[in-house]
């Protein structure tokens, strides 16, 4: 006769706690992979330049967009994002009007803000134009930190190149350097349409164009920046 005890009823019992954690880490994972995975396709369908970037892409799958209300202020970013702009960062500083206005309360404080005043109460060439250089180079790479929203550079140039004035090529120029402190600034470029991109080469025309009447260092010194510049905005080869 055998002599094997009854299983109690909490070794018949499952443990539902045990089986559900399971069940949301296995779900989490394999949403991980698929989220990875479409990222990867995604770096190499916008042809990032390096391996960094496309690790960066993958490893930022998981983050949303913002939000309105979020609020960038007191986030630091130590992460070089543009190698570009590290590298000209030892370059002259460049000169720029309305740095009376940068302070005001008025003038965008992150990207968000910035897009939503210019498609609200910026729709000419000339408010465009005007609300740059209030803005000014150096605060633009502070507003555009984090990246600059798709479509927005190609308005951005436009304004610039239509509104060009050989008066204000100094603070023209701040501004498209400013730009290129842009988290990706490089890809946001290879997005430019082929009229935008025409739009840019003939914005940097313009800029060479005013240049000519400069004393010869500070001619030198600008064309060197501007050639700098060209390479960053895919107009020459590196």
């Amino acid at each position: 006769m055998s002599t094997q005890k009854p299983r109690s009823h909490d070794e018949d019992s499952l443990n539902f706690d045990k089986l559900e954690k399971e069940l949301h880490a296995a779900v989490d994972a394999d949403k991980r992979y698929w989220r990875e995975n479409d990222a990867k396709f995604r770096a190499v369908g916008q042809k990032v330049e390096t391996y960094e970037e496309f690790q960066d892409i993958v490893k930022a799958s998981h983050l949303k967009p913002l939000e309105k209300g979020d609020n960038l202020n007191n986030i630091v970013f130590d992460q070089p994002w543009n190698s570009h702009a590290i590298k000209m960062k030892n370059a002259a500083p460049l000169k720029s009007t309305g740095s009376d206005l940068q302070q005001a309360n008025n003038l965008p404080k992150n990207g968000q803000e910035f897009a939503r005043d210019w498609r609200r109460h910026h729709k000419t060439v000339e408010s465009q134009y005007d609300y740059l250089l209030k803005i000014g180079g150096p605060r633009l790479g502070e507003i555009f930190k984090t990246e600059i929203s798709f479509g927005l550079l190609g308005d951005i140039l436009t304004a610039l190149c239509q509104g060009f004035s050989n008066s204000d090529s100094s603070a023209v120029l701040a501004v498209v350097h400013g730009l290129t402190s842009a988290n990706r600034f490089s890809l946001s470029v290879q997005f430019l349409s082929s009229k935008e991109k025409q739009v840019c080469s003939d914005l940097f025309h313009k800029l060479k164009s005013s240049n000519e009447n400069q004393t010869e260092a500070d001619g030198k010194h600008i064309q060197d920046q501007l050639n700098e510049l060209e390479k960053i905005y895919q107009l020459k080869s590196k």
